[in-house]
């Protein structure tokens, strides 16, 4: 039986190598006990699981891909996490949460499918009074980004940039390295031919002047 296409290039290992990123958001937070965290678009739960680690509290995961969910439900049984992780699948156009529902909300690299701004006024309600909303998005439209903070009810208590060559070598290098090792294997399957073909093009489109290869953590607080 031919691998499954996530089994042949897992990227979750290469995101793992942002983790620090997920950390250091985190510890701009103030102290929390045992706090509520909505992870929206959490996809197979790389940073879902951090946060259950590094809150001790309770991380609702939300994301419309089954398969993703699948994978982060075994890992969380595997890690020990299943009883402080619950696992949604829904659109973030449809997250109908009860207001105040959460004192955090964590999204890394999902906002853009809603819009920076559209996803800062739905999700505000979601907050409890004076909760937070830690933001990873691409770095491009980045003093836009900043006004629709502070038009859509936030202050902003930290905020730092991931640049371009730092997703070049922790992300796209240990990338490239693997596709090279699977190319050396010389399957003849399609499905692992169309995966690498895939990855090849996505490091080749990497634009070391483009800010859109560089990304940026926004750590910020309902006012």
């Amino acid at each position: 039986m031919s691998p499954k296409n996530s089994d042949v290039l897992d990227r979750n290992q290469f995101r793992a190598n942002l983790l620090e990123y997920t950390r250091r958001a985190f510890r701009l937070l103030p102290p929390l006990a045992r706090p509520r965290i909505l992870d929206v678009g959490c996809g197979s739960g790389v940073s879902t699981l951090e946060l259950a680690r590094l809150s001790g509290g309770h991380v609702v995961a939300v994301d419309i891909d089954r398969q993703a969910l699948d994978k982060l439900i075994n890992k969380a049984a595997s890690d020990g996490l299943s009883s402080r992780i619950t696992v949604v699948q829904r659109s973030m156009l449809e997250m109908h949460f009860p207001p105040s529902s959460f004192e955090i909300i964590w999204t890394e690299g999902a906002i853009t499918f809603i819009g920076f701004e559209r996803g800062l006024r739905e999700w505000r309600s979601l907050l409890v009074p004076e909760g937070y909303l830690v933001v990873h998005d691409a770095l491009s439209d980045l003093q836009r980004k900043i006004e629709s903070t502070r038009t859509c009810g936030y202050a902003i208590l930290g905020q730092f940039e991931l640049s371009q060559d730092v997703w070049w070598k922790e992300y796209y290098v240990p990338l490239k390295r693997h596709v090279e090792a699977l190319q050396a294997l010389g399957s003849r399957d399609k499905r692992v031919i169309s995966v690498i073909n895939t990855a090849i093009l996505e490091i080749e489109e990497f634009d070391p002047k483009s800010d859109r290869f560089g990304s940026v953590f926004f750590i910020l607080k309902r006012v």
